[in-house]
């Protein structure tokens, strides 16, 4: 007979959970980024990245797109801080540095026409693990 008090209860706590989790996660269709952060990150990037992945992020030889369709369906429902973490680790050899990084994402995503908003991508990973990266608009 307890345990058929602890069923509800149980129910009820995940629930809440899931309702916070959705809460607290954002979508880069919010506004995620600044436009500063955006034209410092297109300054890296014809800098460090358009060697291998192209003048027009189309992906060069094995280095992939890093726009349209096949980069917007790879990434759809990843949050940035996995996104991050893989420009984080480009150029092999010698990466760009975390600050870097961030201002690259933001150029991506500028680039994918996500919005930009008041503020810059947050350093912090644990809120960047937060933003959802979206192929479209929800």
């Amino acid at each position: 007979m307890r345990s058929s008090h602890r069923l509800p209860w149980v129910a009820g706590l995940v629930l809440a959970s899931v309702a916070l989790a959705a809460a607290q996660s954002r979508s880069v269709w919010s506004g995620v980024y600044a436009d500063e952060q955006a034209a410092s990150g297109e300054k890296i990037y014809f800098t460090r990245c358009s060697a291998c992945h192209g003048d027009d992020l189309g992906g060069v030889e094995q280095a992939p797109a890093l726009t349209g369709a096949p980069f917007l369906e790879s990434w759809h429902g990843k949050d940035l801080r996995r996104l991050l973490d893989r420009v984080t680790s480009m150029p092999p050899g010698q990466p760009v540095s975390s600050a870097e990084a961030l201002d690259v994402l933001a150029f991506l995503l500028r680039t994918s026409e996500m919005p930009s908003g008041p503020g810059a991508l947050p350093a912090d990973r644990a809120r960047l693990a937060e933003i959802r990266f979206e192929r479209a608009r929800p």
